[in-house]
This record gives C-alpha cells, sequence and structure tokens, in this order.
C-alpha cells in the first residue's frame, strides 16, 4: 500500500475536511436539519456524513503501516459492510418517507453511495479472499463515495437555503 500513500493521504484529508464542514453546516442549521419536519435534511446530512467517515477510514486503514493487503482488505470490508447496512436502512426509509416521482429522485441521490458501496465491498472482499489486486477499484470506490457525499453535502445547503426566509 505504500505505494498510494499520496492518494490516501489527500483523499483522507479532503474527506475529513468536508466532514468538519458539514459539522459547520449542521451546527449552524441544526433546527433546520435535525428537525423531524424536515427529515429530508436530516436524512442527506447523514448520506453524507456516513460517506465522509467511509473514505476516511478507508484511508486510514490504507495508510497504516505495518498491516497487509489481506489484513486491510478484511478490516476495510468489515467496516464497509457494517456501514452498508446503513445505506441499505436509509435507502429502505427514504422509500418508506416519500411519494410520488420524489421516490425516484431519493433513488437518484442515493445510487452514488450505493455504487460507492458496492465498488468497495466487491474489491475488498476479493482481496481479503485473496482473488486478485482491486486497489485500483478500490480507490475508485472512495473517489466515488467522496463525491457521493458532497454532493449531497450540496443538496442539503441547497435545501437549507430555501427553508430560510428572504428579505
Amino acid at each position: 500500500m505504500q505505494i498510494w500513500f499520496g492518494f490516501y493521504a489527500m483523499i483522507g484529508a479532503a474527506a475529513a475536511t468536508l466532514m468538519g464542514l458539514l459539522f459547520v453546516a449542521v451546527s449552524l442549521n441544526s433546527a433546520a436539519i435535525l428537525n423531524e419536519e424536515h427529515g429530508h435534511s436530516r436524512r442527506l446530512a447523514e448520506q453524507a456524513f456516513q460517506n465522509y467517515v467511509t473514505v476516511l477510514s478507508v484511508s486510514l486503514f490504507a495508510l497504516f503501516p505495518s498491516l497487509s493487503l489481506p489484513q486491510f482488505s478484511l478490516v476495510t470490508l468489515m467496516v464497509t459492510g457494517t456501514s452498508g447496512v446503513w445505506v441499505l436502512k436509509r435507502l429502505y426509509e427514504f422509500f418508506k418517507k416519500t411519494h410520488g416521482t420524489t421516490r425516484m429522485k431519493s433513488l437518484r441521490r442515493q445510487m452514488f453511495s450505493l455504487v460507492g458501496f458496492g465498488m468497495l465491498m466487491y474489491a475488498t472482499g476479493s482481496m481479503a479472499g485473496n482473488r486478485g489486486d482491486w486497489r485500483n477499484l478500490l480507490a475508485a470506490a472512495v473517489v466515488v463515495l467522496l463525491l457521493a457525499a458532497t454532493r449531497a453535502s450540496w443538496v442539503l445547503l441547497i435545501s437549507i437555503a430555501a427553508l430560510k426566509p428572504t428579505g
């Protein structure tokens, strides 16, 4: 994993920075985001936070100096699998609490996270099972998750702005 040091250091720093900005946005707008009435905003914040945490976790594991590739893959697979359960739970909640055309919109918004988690689980599962070197797919997966989290954060900021009175 040594040759990947720069990549994981950079993507981990980006995830940590963006997660910090998400905390600031949520803190400054907690009434609008955490209110049950605006559950959509809360779920957006949860999605972004979870993706940032996953990217940061994978980056930290990749930078851990004494983990072999199979050990790294197994640890990452376990963390990703746990996070994946929450992704599926969140997807279920979206379908349960949305109606009409907003279901398709919700699915589109969740799709990048689902694809990223799927890529991550496939890559780490394959490497943990000694079925090849999937580090390129792993790197692509964390980029997809970082972009999905950033997109969710952006949609969250737009929805917060729409809640605030103008003028």
